[in-house]
């Protein structure tokens, strides 16, 4: 370790902030990406200015729980080759410039796709859906090399046994927080009012902001940390401080493995198992969540903003969210109209159906019906329901019973509808993304008190042990989806209109939890791993991650898609019984961690 990054006492070295920028924009790219992904997926694409695939709920959990499983296992692939071969410095800069690619990749799929009112899959826009996963594997494959190795330069700016290492972790997870605090505000609301590629253009440009920082600031302030694995010049003239720093790093990259490292790396792998139950319920955030927030959550704004607020802030968030779904409706409509009417015509085969399907992109505007239009709108509704009831029939005659399920679900999109759809001229909400700034601006305001309380407690020697933390974090996740519970059953008796603080404050709890468990786990991770596998370790860290995100969105698609299960509150109470299974698992997995906990303390051996 250079002399640029020795400390003292009073502070921490500039590096940390350094790193804490760097993090703060690729977690802006991420965050952004993550809060519209599965509000994309399940968007129906009504005209250019409001893109989706729509795909069903269930289909957007799994692929979100794969996508995000995968983005946690690649960092075992990028931590053994930084360990190996390139260095952490060389994989953050790689891992950056390939988040940057896949987030254009992702915004490049709306320039290509064929049209609207179409469910985007391999048989209907094949060049979309091929551009839209190499967008997910460029980001899959720049976060493995980027996440395990950012974190890793972290704990190196430390000497071994430096109690700062904890709070550093927690400082440096506040710049992750910010972050992700500011991209759903930014990115989420340009993605929701403009199209969700623009959000995914911002997320990229934020992305190229971390990288900027980090190639030019790192050059001064984070020498000699990061480096590819290389013997040294034995003519180059070092310093005998940076010579000793260097003799004992050889010495930990080449002493063999006692006792003591494999108890601290079972201690890993233990802690590894029982983050999965924490992040399985706390990752229903961007999925389960994320929909309950835009579809059954009040996020209309009080009539005092309203009054204060200029025209154009209106013409941003006039509720027409209801106009949005009935313009889709209309569309996929009129789609199937002109497929029954070339039926009826004679001989077409399902793939050329598919296509004219591809290719139908009549919209019917909401407000050009009601400005230009002598029928009053709940007639032009009435027409549209005796229209679609005609048109299943012909379907159905037809022998198509694609399409005859198709219809189906229509019909029922529009009795949910219902023939009310005309917004209030003074009704304004906000986007379902801004919700996913509530757990980073929580973290924002929480981090440095949990870094306060614990450094204070640690002075007394009465700091709970990491397993202790871990424990904690689970139970509070765990508190949090109980919150849930009366949120899902108001939500379900008012129609899908729940109150807005049962998700603060069920992100209040996760993030207490969080608190308790995620920077402590990365701190944890670079005092225990022997110094020759730190990243292979934070690789491992981050697997136990991938495993529970594949585990939330098969959570997400079995148990909490469309209305969720139902086996203990019944089906009146909505969501109820799927929030009740995501807290009895990490609530289960916190008292067994507990239990074990001093066991897991001694076997750490003071580190």
């Amino acid at each position: 370790m250079s002399n640029d990054n020795k400390v003292s006492l009073q502070r921490h070295p500039t590096g940390l902030w350094v790193l804490f920028t760097t993090e703060m924009w690729e977690r802006f790219a991420f965050y952004a990406m993550r809060a519209i992904l599965v509000l994309y997926l399940v968007s129906v694409s009504t005209s250019e200015w409001a893109p989706g695939f729509g795909w069903s709920e269930s289909d957007a959990y799994k692929l979100y729980g794969w996508y995000t499983g995968l983005v946690y296992l690649s960092p075992l692939l990028g931590g053994w080759i930084a360990d190996r071969f390139i260095g952490q410095r060389s994989c953050v800069i790689l891992g950056a410039l390939l988040m940057v690619l896949g987030e254009f990749f992702l915004a490049a799929t709306e320039f290509i796709r064929i049209g609207s009112g179409v469910k985007v899959m391999f048989s209907t826009d094949p060049a979309a859906l091929v551009v839209f996963y190499i967008g997910l594997g460029l980001m899959i494959l720049g976060n493995g090399f980027f996440k395990p190795c950012i974190s890793v330069m972290v704990g190196q700016l430390y000497e071994q046994g430096d109690r700062r290492r904890d709070v550093a972790f927690t400082i440096f997870y506040m710049g992750i927080n910010i972050g992700a605090f500011f991209s759903p505000l930014i990115a989420g609301t340009v993605a929701e009012i403009y199209g969700f590629h623009f959000g995914f253009i911002i997320a990229g440009l934020g992305m190229i902001c971390g990288l900027i920082s980090f190639i030019v600031l790192g050059r001064k302030h984070l020498s000699g940390i990061g480096n590819a694995p290389v013997k040294r010049d034995s003519n180059s003239n070092i310093t005998d401080a940076e010579k000793a720093a260097y003799e004992r790093s050889v010495y930990e990259q080449t002493r063999p493995l006692d006792r003591k490292d494999y108890d601290r790396i079972f201690v890993i792998v233990a802690l590894s198992i029982f983050v999965i139950a924490f992040w399985a319920a706390f990752e229903q955030a961007g999925s389960s969540l994320n929909v309950f927030a835009k579809k059954n959550t009040d996020r209309s704004i009080s009539t005092s903003v309203i009054d204060v607020s200029p025209k154009f802030i209106k013409g941003y968030f006039l509720d027409n969210e209801r106009v949005i779904e009935y313009e889709s409706i209309i569309v996929r409509l009129e789609s199937l109209e002109v497929q029954a009417k070339r039926q009826a015509e004679g001989g077409m085969d399902k793939v050329k159906r598919e296509n004219l399907w591809d290719r139908t992109k009549r919209l019917l505007s909401f407000r050009k019906v009601q400005s230009n239009s002598d029928k009053p709108v709940t007639e032009v509704y009435s027409d549209l329901v005796a229209r679609s009831t005609g048109l299943k029939t012909r379907l159905k005659d037809s022998g198509d019973n694609d399409i005859v399920d198709e219809m189906a679900k229509l019909q029922k999109a529009e009795e949910n509808l219902g023939k009310d759809f005309v917004p209030k001229a003074n009704d304004l909400t906000f986007p379902a993304t801004w919700y996913q700034s509530v757990n980073p601006l929580w973290i924002v305001i929480f981090a440095p008190i949990f870094a306060f309380v614990w450094s204070f407690l640690g002075r007394y020697g009465i700091e709970p042990s990491t397993p202790t933390k871990f424990a904690l974090g689970a139970l509070l996740v765990s508190a949090g989806f109980f919150l849930m519970i009366p949120g899902a059953i108001e939500a379900k008796a008012s129609g899908g209109k729940a109150a807005a603080y049962w998700l603060v404050l069920c992100y209040l709890f996760s993030t207490w939890g969080e608190l308790c468990l995620s920077p402590i786990g990365l701190s944890m991770i670079t005092k225990l791993a022997p110094a020759r596998y730190a990243s292979l370790f934070m690789g491992v860290w981050f697997m136990a991650s991938s495993v529970a995100y594949i585990l939330a969105g098969q959570l997400a698609s079995i148990f909490g898609a469309g209305d969720g299960i139902s086996f203990f509150f019944g089906k009146e109470s909505g969501l109820a019984d799927f929030f009740l299974i995501m807290a009895i698992i990490p609530m289960i997995f916190g008292f067994i961690a507990l239990a074990l906990a001093p066991q897991l303390k001694r076997m750490m051996h003071g580190a």
